[in-house]
């Protein structure tokens, strides 16, 4: 297993994500009124977008592993006390894997330092300012607090409820044009849901470019690389 391997995995996995949204796209009438269908379909892609995200750390953790066992077997071939070290780290890393449930910043650098990877200096990236506005840094806690409101918003559709947790990374929220009520308990328009898939692949694209790396592998390929996008402007973000 290779990061190439879970690079594959998820874009496997994110061709569920695109068939809901297109699926959104087909059924969308068009006409007014409430819609009831159409924020289930967005419901449902967030989820998946999120679990992807997770089962991608998980290949990723797995490849690193596996890395650095055959590393460090081949250096201590002979010396017992090293191997038997080295079993026993297997073990804490497996039960720390087996362990991972939710794909959140800490989490993920807790569980891929055990083989000596961070991730968070690779979430970073120039981003276009939008409408007239110069480009911006994205930086890595702006990707971490990203991550956290999306990971609140699968969990609040995880739970079942009515109406989503208002955060900055949701269309009615940020939107000038939003009532009060809406702004505070907002649905998950398409825009959200086309918003969380690329952002995930962007933050997938950048793990995965990092991994390769550290491992001295070459860069994974993509049939389609993602591009860097956040979903919203940096302003909206508080550190």
């Amino acid at each position: 297993m290779g990061i190439q391997y879970a690079v594959n995995n998820y874009s496997s996995a994110m061709k569920h994500c695109d068939n809901l949204i297109a699926v959104h796209r087909a059924a969308g009438s068009g006409g007014p009124g409430k819609r009831s269908v159409e924020p289930s379909v967005n419901r449902g892609t967030v989820v998946l977008a999120v679990a992807s995200w997770q089962a991608f750390i998980q290949d990723v953790a797995k490849s690193l592993r596996d890395e650095a066992l055959a590393e460090a077997r081949k250096a201590a071939t002979g010396t017992r006390l090293l191997l038997a070290a080295m079993d026993q780290w297997e073990t804490d890393f497996n039960a720390a894997l087996e362990k991972f449930s939710t794909p959140q910043p800490g989490q993920i650098q807790s569980l891929l330092k055990r083989a000596g990877y961070d991730p968070r200096p690779h979430w970073t990236w120039n981003q276009r300012g939008g409408r007239g506005k110069p480009d911006v840094l994205v930086e890595p806690w702006h990707v971490e607090k990203v991550i956290f409101q999306w990971l609140r918003v699968r969990h609040d559709v995880a739970h079942g409820h009515d109406t989503i947790t208002s955060l900055p990374i949701l269309e009615a929220v940020r939107d000038p044009q939003s009532s009060a009520k809406l702004k505070a308990a907002p649905t998950l328009r398409l825009t959200d849901a086309d918003d969380c898939v690329k952002f995930f692949r962007a933050v997938v694209r950048l793990t995965a470019d990092g991994a390769a790396q550290h491992l001295g592998e070459q860069p994974p390929t993509w049939e389609n690389p993602p591009s860097l996008a956040l979903g919203l402007h940096v302003s909206n973000l508080k550190k």
